[in-house]
């Protein structure tokens, strides 16, 4: 096999490994939710704590994976993580099968997932520039593709499993699919260890006299902090998932409740989101060539600020008109919000030396994810006190100040 066709054989697996690696942490999501309520009983508090549990090992474990990424290889940690998560799972399924699984055991070993899963993440798009060859006459197109290829894979995966998982639960119980998580996530590692590194011979921080300043594990906060065009696709992703996690908390009570329809509208609504994000994927591929990454994440901003504005429109239009405007947010929200991650990723992985790329994309991830909590606690405030309809306003308002920030800090930039 020629060198040629050698990197376009390790993308290829690249994205087949992220594809299966997104179908089996999907489908463990689904299966520990389900599990924990419907077979351990688990209360309201316990499932909270499962959720903070699960934030908690993103927040101290993203700064720890850029380092380690970064002082040795994307790949190799790419397939640390998938091997720890295949461990965790094999644990799971076998004490799930056995019926020694209990809920603090559970949330252990669910912890443990949840810190492999930012290893193999951030290996993930950090791996990206090393399967695109320096001789290319398009990298930065080649970036971008990728990126978008891989973010399709990962999205396809969320539509499709979530309509299996509870099915399978049903029929065959949580040990089964757990089994097949973890059978998924051997195939990603088994792919992931097909992938060759342009730059084998080379060491993952080939920067000759680096100071220690620039190889510290706090290189990428000040790395990203030092540059106003990162900082401003930071802001601008950050405030976006901000309003997101502000309207997330009250959306179901606003469908289900407010609005009067019930259960299995909301259910109806979900799957029209996450079908405009399977198409936002696809649309993402296609245009990424076609603008450049600060013209998208601003052209998809200001697409966010008008459809939160629908949401909270829907609250004062008959419901003919509320079912057309929710209809409307739902498709076009999802591909809005995936393009806009696609192309802030993208001019991160375009812009940023490879030595310190693990790290600066570990500070991006701590600061657009963290803002996810957040806003989940000012939203879950809003709406408790003033009502549904003030929180979706404050959707509306940190999506203006999405891209309001985005433009200030862009232009500080450049002049």
């Amino acid at each position: 096999m020629d060198e040629p066709e050698q990197h376009v054989q390790s993308q290829r697996y690249l994205v087949g490994s992220n594809a299966t690696d997104a179908a089996g942490r999907t489908l463990t999501d689904i299966t520990i939710d389900l599990l924990f309520v419907g077979t351990l009983g688990a209360t309201a508090m316990q499932m909270g704590l499962l959720n903070t549990l699960g934030s908690l090992a993103f927040v101290f474990a993203s700064i720890p994976a850029g380092h380690l990424v970064d002082r040795s290889s994307a790949l190799k940690v790419l397939r640390i993580g998938m091997a720890g998560k295949l461990a965790v799972l094999a644990c799971l399924a076998v004490l799930a099968m056995s019926g020694a699984l209990n809920i603090a055991m559970g949330l252990v070993l669910c912890t443990l997932l949840g810190i492999c899963n930012v290893f193999s993440e951030t290996a993930q798009t950090s791996a990206v520039p090393r399967m695109i060859g320096d001789d290319s006459e398009s990298r930065t197109l080649g970036i971008s593709k990728l990126i978008a290829r891989l973010s399709a894979a990962d999205q396809s995966m969320t539509v499709i499993i979530p309509a299996l998982a509870g099915t399978g639960f049903a029929l065959f119980g949580a040990p089964a699919l757990l089994s097949a998580a973890a059978a998924l996530c051997a195939l990603a590692l088994m792919m992931a260890w097909r992938i060759r590194d342009y730059r084998e011979n080379q060491s993952a921080d080939p920067v000759p006299g680096k100071s220690a300043r620039s190889s510290s594990m706090l290189a990428g906060l000040r790395y990203l902090a030092a540059n106003r065009q990162l900082l401003a696709a930071t802001v601008s992703v950050a405030l976006s998932n901000l309003g997101l996690a502000i309207g997330s908390s009250v959306e179901a009570i606003f469908v289900i409740n407010d609005l009067g329809y019930g259960e299995a509208g909301f259910g109806l609504y979900a799957s029209i989101s996450g079908a405009g994000g399977l198409i936002g994927a696809l649309v993402a591929t296609r245009i990424s060539g076609k603008f450049s990454s600060p013209a998208l994440l601003l052209r998809t901003g200001l697409a966010q600020i008008a459809l939160a504005s629908m949401v909270l429109a829907a609250a004062f239009t008959s419901d003919a008109w509320s079912i057309g405007l929710l209809g409307v947010h739902a498709l076009g929200w999802g591909s809005a919000a995936l393009i806009l991650n696609v192309s802030a990723s993208s001019w991160l992985v375009e812009i940023v030396p490879e030595h310190v790329l693990g790290r600066v994309l570990s500070a991006r991830r701590l600061l657009t994810f963290g803002a996810v909590p957040v806003g989940s606690m000012l939203g879950g405030a809003l709406g408790t006190a003033a009502g549904t309809q003030a929180a979706l306003a404050a959707w509306v308002i940190a999506s203006m100040l999405a891209v309001l920030g985005f433009v200030i800090l862009r232009d500080a930039s450049n002049s």
